[in-house]
C-alpha cells in the first residue's frame, strides 16, 4: 500500500482501471492464447485476490464490515482502491477523461474482438449485432481491416446515422422486420449466402442464434462479446453449422491484455480516423440535439430507456429524466414511424 510499494506508477499519474488485470506470470498470461489472467481475471466476488476488501467501515458495535466493489474496481465511486495490476497509465495530453474511459472498456472490447481475433480479412462481409458503444467499435475495426460490407443491426433507430457514418454499409432495424428473421434479412442483403464474420455485441440470446444463422457455410466465425449475458440464457444450435466448419467463440474485453496490448490500442486510438470515430461514439459532435443519444455512452441512460420500453406495457406512461452536470436531460419516447421499408437502409 502506498507509492513506495507500487512499481511503475507515481503520485499524480493519470490511469484507467479495466476490470481485468494482467500479472504476466501465470499460465494464462504466458500462453498468449487468452487475456483472462488466473490471478487478476474476472472478480465477481468483488474482493481482492487475498480474499479481503480494501473498502470497509466500522459499524455501531465497533466491528469492521467490508464493502464489496464491483469487479474489483467499483467505477461508480468517487475514490477507488485497486491493485496496480488493474491500472494502466494514460497520456492525459492525448485522451481526456471521456475518451480514456471508453478506451478502458467499450471501445477496446469491440475493436479488440475484431482486431485480435483475426476476424476480418480484406473483402470480407461482416454483420454486427447490437451497435452500442461496443458494436460501433467493432464497425470501426471492420472498416479499418478492409471489410467490403458491414451490416449493422439494432432495434434503436437513433443508431442508424452513427453506424453508417462509422463505416457500416447497411443498417437493419429489427423492430421493422415485421416478423421476419434477422438472419433472413442478412442473407437477402448478401445474395442469399450470409456473411463471413459476425460480432454479437447485444448480449441477447435470441440474436446470438440469429448471428449463427447469418453465417456463410464453412467459413464463418461468430464472436460473442455482448455484456448482457446472464445465467440461464441458452443457445439453440444447429450442429450442421459447426459440421461444415463454422466457429463460435466467446470474447471478453476484446481479448486485450491490459499491460501487453492496451498501449497498442492507445496508439491506434491516436490515428485521426479512429479518434474521430471514438468522438462520434461519445456523441461530442452530434448535431441533432437528441439528448437521449448524447448521454447514451456516458451513463447508459439510453440503454435503461430501451430496457424499460421492452418490458412496460404502457410505453407512454414513463418519462426518464437524466441529470448530468446540473443540466436535466429528458429522453423522448422513440418515434419508430416513418422508417425505411423492412428496417433496411444502405449507405449511398
Amino acid at each position: 500500500m502506498g507509492p513506495d510499494a507500487v512499481e511503475g506508477f507515481a503520485v499524480g499519474d493519470y490511469v484507467i482501471a479495466p476490470t481485468y488485470g494482467e500479472c504476466g506470470t501465470c499460465g494464462s498470461c504466458r500462453s498468449g492464447r487468452t487475456n483472462v489472467c488466473q490471478t487478476y481475471g474476472a472478480n465477481e466476488a468483488a474482493l481482492e485476490p487475498d480474499g479481503d476488501s480494501r473498502f470497509s467501515y466500522i459499524d455501531a458495535d465497533g466491528n469492521r464490515q467490508i464493502l464489496y466493489y464491483f469487479l474489483a474496481c467499483s467505477t461508480w465511486t468517487q475514490y477507488m482502491v485497486v491493485d496496480s495490476n488493474y491500472a494502466v497509465k494514460v497520456d492525459r495530453s492525448e485522451f481526456a477523461a471521456p475518451q480514456a474511459t471508453i478506451l478502458s472498456c467499450a471501445f477496446t472490447t469491440g475493436y479488440g474482438a475484431v482486431w485480435l481475433d483475426g476476424l476480418v480479412s480484406p473483402g470480407d462481409t461482416v454483420a454486427v449485432f447490437g451497435v452500442g458503444s461496443v458494436g460501433l467499435s467493432s464497425v470501426i475495426a471492420a472498416k479499418e481491416l478492409g471489410a467490403s460490407r458491414i451490416i449493422a443491426i439494432d432495434r434503436n433507430e437513433r443508431k442508424r446515422e452513427v453506424a453508417l457514418s462509422l463505416g457500416a454499409t447497411d443498417f437493419i432495424n429489427t423492430v421493422w422486420l415485421e416478423g421476419s428473421a434477422v438472419s433472413d434479412k442478412v442473407k437477402e442483403l448478401t445474395g442469399g449466402v450470409g456473411v463471413d464474420a459476425c460480432i454479437e455485441a447485444s448480449g441477447s440470446d435470441g440474436l446470438m442464434n440469429e448471428a449463427l444463422k447469418s453465417a456463410i457455410a464453412g467459413k464463418n466465425k461468430t464472436v460473442i462479446c455482448g455484456a448482457g449475458i446472464f445465467p440461464g440464457n441458452k443457445l439453440q444450435l444447429d450442429f450442421s453449422t459447426f459440421l461444415f466448419g463454422n466457429k463460435l467463440a466467446g470474447c471478453i474485453y476484446g481479448r486485450v491484455k491490459i499491460k501487453s496490448d492496451l498501449p497498442t490500442v492507445f496508439e491506434k486510438a491516436k490515428l485521426p480516423h479512429i479518434r474521430d470515430g471514438i468522438n462520434r461514439i461519445l456523441a461530442y459532435d452530434e448535431e441533432t440535439g437528441d439528448c437521449g443519444f448524447q448521454v447514451d455512452i456516458r451513463d447508459g441512460s439510453a440503454a435503461i430507456y430501451t430496457a424499460l420500453n421492452d418490458y412496460l406495457d404502457d410505453k407512454d406512461s414513463i418519462k426518464i429524466v437524466i441529470k448530468l452536470n446540473d443540466d436535466p436531460f429528458i429522453i423522448p419516447k422513440e418515434n419508430k414511424a416513418g422508417g425505411p421499408k423492412n428496417g433496411v437502409e444502405q449507405d449511398s
